[in-house]
């Protein structure tokens, strides 16, 4: 199903590319931010707080009024203060989305769009020294408006909604023995804002970034992963071609 969500997504951007090669843009964008933030997890209900760098890879191809955008985050890890008979409890987290979005008016003002998001967690109890690891697939639903301020200065917001979060949890002991692997659901809202100055060929943006994800078990309910963060984040957007 993922595999035929992006191929459809693809097939009617490459469509959509080859009718309006006159009005296009590609930006490549390096993102950076610092995050605080708790996770709550599966065996392990002690919050395991902290603030972490984090950094991103953002492509953007737009023709005419339609955008493709992919943002891939590389791991993100946060390890509690304490420390247990096993050491201490850890967090980490990587994500990768791909959005297509079509401006809903001639400024290109505001903008909606859908796609898909892979997100990868493995958590680490100090006290008992079990591990998970789940990937979670989820079509996404995604909102931006850019709006104008003065001259090549503007503000930018988003929110990407991710609904119908799926995955298998997998669990394994201190020996690295596994246990049958559980299905969980859950939702995610991912939103930010930023201030930005466009230069000739870059454009930067300095603003703030949250997120929320929380899971649970299909079969029992009972919680599987809550993350909570939020930041401050700075982006520089590179120009590498348009008509």
């Amino acid at each position: 199903m993922i595999a035929r969500a992006i191929a459809c997504a693809a097939i009617a951007f490459a469509a959509t590319t080859s009718a309006a090669r006159a009005d296009s843009e590609t930006d490549l964008g390096v993102f950076t931010a610092i995050f605080g933030g708790t996770h709550v997890g599966f065996a392990n209900p002690v919050p395991v707080s902290g603030v972490v760098p984090g950094a991103a890879l953002e492509l953007t191809e737009r023709v005419d009024r339609v955008r493709l955008h992919l943002e891939g985050i590389p791991t993100v890890a946060a390890t509690g203060a304490g420390s247990g008979s096993f050491g201490a409890s850890s967090a980490s987290l990587s994500l990768l989305n791909a959005t297509v979005m079509v401006d809903l008016d001639a400024h290109r003002y505001f903008r909606a769009g859908a796609g898909y998001q892979l997100v990868n967690l493995t958590n680490k109890n100090g006290d008992n020294g079990d591990r998970n690891d789940v990937r979670i697939a989820s079509p996404t639903v995604a909102f931006a408006s850019t709006l104008p301020l003065a001259t090549n200065h503007f503000v930018e917001a988003q929110v990407l909604l991710d609904p119908n979060l799926r995955g298998n949890l997998l669990v394994f002991d201190y020996l690295g023995h596994g246990r049958p692997s559980e299905p969980e659901e859950g939702a995610e809202v991912d939103y930010g804002a930023a201030y930005g100055i466009a230069a000739r060929r870059v454009t930067y943006l300095i603003g703030a970034r949250a997120l929320s994800y929380h899971t649970k078990n299909v079969r029992t309910g009972a919680l599987v992963d809550r993350n909570t963060g939020a930041g401050a984040t700075f982006e520089a957007r590179f120009h590498l071609g348009g008509d």
